[in-house]
């Protein structure tokens, strides 16, 4: 594999991110359309994206659910050891919330895929395992677990419900209908074509692609670069879990069942993803720390280009 081709999309985003910067520097953009756009990708480009997956995901390959279940098993560890330390450092409700989403949850779609057609070209396996893991074993603990977590944490301090209060609110979000409604359409094989289905989808499809647009543009709205600084002792803290810790905990088990050399990169390369964009939009949704989180999204995408090619070279 050649190492230069980890950068290219990196690269972009880190710039599409750092423009939209510029454009709330000149005036055009304003943080105050942070919680708006957040709220149009959890209400719309999202549960689009979600059900349009789903809805087309007829023939899963149930062959990689041992690396779905590493990479969940992961998640959870991460998302306990970021509890553990941010309680340790004392942070708030808000700032704990979206510390422990930029802490175990990556950008397996947007960078992963990006990356995996880029590092193994022409490899149609190699996308659909990158698909597979990313849409299971990333992307359902994030619009799940990940989801929980923003709504719980981002109560106000005298305003905190319960775990249950939390999952009634979650029960009812576009993002678990959402979820609920792909996968169902997509094990019933209930139809794509047609000409009242076409046009649909097509519809679904349209409104999924601006989803990446529209989380760029939260993230960038919610960036301040004048104080990254401060958060570089926690951000450092984020970049060991999520870009070292994570590939670990998932190459770890992955040892005990025969996987191609090629397989193993392409799991490990997924875990080892910066942290996932979509914690900024979660946490601007919900009411968790959103500037904090993307400040973390940024850092962590920053290192990630060299920790990337770290681990394939340590573990791959």
């Amino acid at each position: 594999m050649s190492s230069l081709n980890t950068f290219p999309a990196i690269a972009v985003l880190i710039a599409l991110i750092s423009l939209v910067v510029a454009l709330r520097t000149a005036g055009l953009l304003k943080a105050d359309h942070g919680p708006l756009f957040a709220s149009i990708v959890t209400h719309i480009t999202l549960p689009a994206t979600i059900f349009y997956a789903l809805a087309h995901a007829r023939d899963l390959q149930w062959d990689y659910a041992l690396v779905v279940l590493f990479l969940f098993v992961a998640e959870v560890v991460l998302l306990a050891l970021a509890w553990w330390l941010g309680r340790a450092l004392k942070l708030s409700r808000a700032q704990l919330g979206s510390f422990m989403l930029a802490s175990a949850f990556g950008s397996s779609a947007l960078l992963g895929y990006a990356l995996v057609g880029q590092l193994f070209p022409n490899n149609i396996e190699a996308l659909s395992e990158a698909v597979f893991i990313s849409e299971l074993g990333v992307g359902v603990g994030l619009f799940t677990v990940g989801t929980l977590v923003a709504i719980h944490f981002g109560q106000q301090e005298g305003q905190v419900g319960s775990v249950a209060s939390s999952l009634w609110v979650f029960a009812k979000s576009p993002i678990f209908l959402s979820i609920l409604a792909g996968f169902a359409y997509g094990q019933l094989q209930a139809p794509l074509e047609g000409f009242f289905f076409k046009e649909v989808f097509s519809a679904i499809h349209l409104i999924a692609q601006a989803n990446t647009f529209f989380v760029i543009l939260t993230i960038g709205v919610m960036l301040q670069f004048h104080g990254l600084g401060a958060v570089i002792g926690l951000a450092t803290i984020a970049i060991l879990l999520k870009l070292l810790v994570s590939p670990f905990l998932v190459w770890l088990p992955s040892l005990a069942i025969p996987l191609q050399d090629w397989q193993q990169d392409v799991m490990l390369l997924e875990a080892a993803m910066p942290s996932a964009l979509l914690s900024v939009v979660l946490a601007a949704r919900y009411g968790c720390d959103a500037h904090l989180a993307s400040k973390l999204v940024y850092l962590t995408t920053l290192v990630s280009a060299g920790s990337i090619l770290l681990v394939l070279g340590i573990l791959g």
